[in-house]
């Protein structure tokens, strides 16, 4: 199935490529700016709900 895009001629680069052709993609992948997971904070997030599923059914039992 083809497309606008399909039938047009390839006229060079545009706007793009423009990342490419400066180099900024390189900036940007390099610089450490990349968004990384918080792998302490999800560690300490999933202990907390195991330490709560087993603290509420013991103190059910006291509150009862």
């Amino acid at each position: 199935m083809a497309t606008d895009d399909d039938n047009r001629p390839e006229l060079g680069p545009d706007e793009r490529d423009l990342d490419l052709m400066d180099g900024s993609w390189e900036q940007q992948y390099y610089a450490g700016a990349r968004r990384t997971r918080d792998w302490r904070g999800i560690g300490v997030g999933i202990a907390l709900l195991v330490l709560l599923a087993m603290l509420i059914p013991v103190l059910q039992l006291f509150f009862q």
